[in-house]
Order: C-alpha cells, then structure tokens, then sequence
C-alpha cells in the first residue's frame, strides 16, 4: 500500500515499462561473399571469402544470406587471412571465416556482419 498517488504512480510505469519489448538497432558493419569451401582438421569447415564492403571483425554477430533468405544468425568464430588469425579484414582482401555452431556453407553465401543495440522502452 502506498500513502502518496505519485508512488503507486511511479510503481505502476516501472511494472508497465518492464513488459514492452525493447528495441533492437541493427547496423550492418560489413559483408562478405563465399568463394570456396576448405575442409580443415580441428576447425571443420572454413568459408573462403572476399569482403565486399565494409569490414569484418572477429567475435561480431553474423548472419548467412543464401539466395535473399537467412539460413543462420549467430556469431564469428574466427578469421584467417593467410593462415594467421586475423581482428578484422578490411574491403576488398580475402579470408577463411568460421562461425559457431554452423558449417553448412555454400558457394555464392553471403556473410553479413552487424552490431545490435538493445534500447529498452519506457512509458
């Protein structure tokens, strides 16, 4: 029980505010097309590709693109670039990447890497 109307009043948006979905930014960093698939002992399967346009980064979330449709959604497991880990390739440079949980790749992919910001809703 409450004494004051603008505490059962303050309670009552925070109990609201907690039910609304927050929103979710999703801003593509950079993307890649799948050139060749290598089998690799101890890693599985590596998506040699080519970044089209921006960048791609290590630990980024990630996203499989097969003729306009997304087959997977998740996260980078690793880059190679000449058989060293790489951070980040830039646009333009090839790469072998990896992602968790997924190695169904095929040719002509795309690989699309984007950073999510979650805003949470208030009334």
């Amino acid at each position: 029980s409450y004494n004051i109307i603008y505490q059962v009043l303050d309670f009552v948006k925070i109990k609201m505010s907690g039910l609304l979905v927050p929103d979710v930014e999703e801003k593509v960093i950079g993307s890649a097309e799948i050139l060749e698939i290598f089998k690799v002992s101890k890693v599985g399967k590596v998506a040699g590709s080519k970044v089209i346009e921006g960048e791609i980064t290590q630990d980024s979330n990630a996203r499989v693109i097969r003729d306009g449709t997304i087959i997977f959604n998740g996260k980078i497991g690793s880059i190679f670039r000449e058989k060293n880990q790489a951070k980040q390739v830039a646009a333009g440079l090839e790469c072998g990447i990896t992602l968790k949980d997924f190695s169904d790749f095929q040719k002509k992919d795309i690989i699309e890497v984007y950073n999510s910001t979650i805003t949470e809703r208030r009334i």
